[in-house]
């Protein structure tokens, strides 16, 4: 009377294996895209040890010659640090087990506005301004913010 149904899994196994692998793709490749999404400011000149970068979700190895990108949080490790360099020419040194956050910037070469703003939220570091106005730049940090006057 009735006849017997073919067991759902066996039917739609293929089609479901390969609509899952499509997918795993797609979050590869966006998760690799979140770096990509934002424009390139500086890169490493120099690093020693650990240094890593946190963009969104994603975690990298930053060594000499890897892009930075705004938003991103630095971090190095213990017997670490880092040199890093934008592209209004001003530069960056940080020390072992420092965090900053590339919070803000703005550069256009042709015009005297723009921003910088760096969160450093542990550790030490050494910043040396640009080409930008002195004014454009601003470190902030848990106990205030510094900008560059005079």
């Amino acid at each position: 009377m009735f006849a017997p149904k073919k067991p759902i899994s066996l039917i739609c196994a293929p089609h479901f294996w390969a609509s899952a692998c499509v997918l795993a793709a797609l979050f590869a490749v966006q998760s690799t895209a979140s770096f990509a999404q934002q424009p390139t400011i500086g890169n490493a000149t120099n690093t020693k040890n650990r240094v890593s970068s946190i963009g969104g979700t994603t975690t990298r190895q930053i060594s000499k010659g890897t892009d930075v990108h705004s938003n991103e949080v630095v971090r190095t490790g213990n017997a670490s640090s880092a040199d890093l360099k934008f592209l209004d020419e001003s530069t960056i040194k940080i020390g072992p087990i420092t965090e900053i956050r590339l919070d803000k910037f703005v550069y256009d070469p042709s015009r005297s506005a723009g921003s910088f703003v760096i969160e450093a939220t542990r550790g030490a570091l050494r910043f040396v301004t640009g080409k930008q106005d002195q004014n454009s730049y601003q470190i902030k940090t848990p106990f205030g913010t510094l900008g560059i006057r005079g």
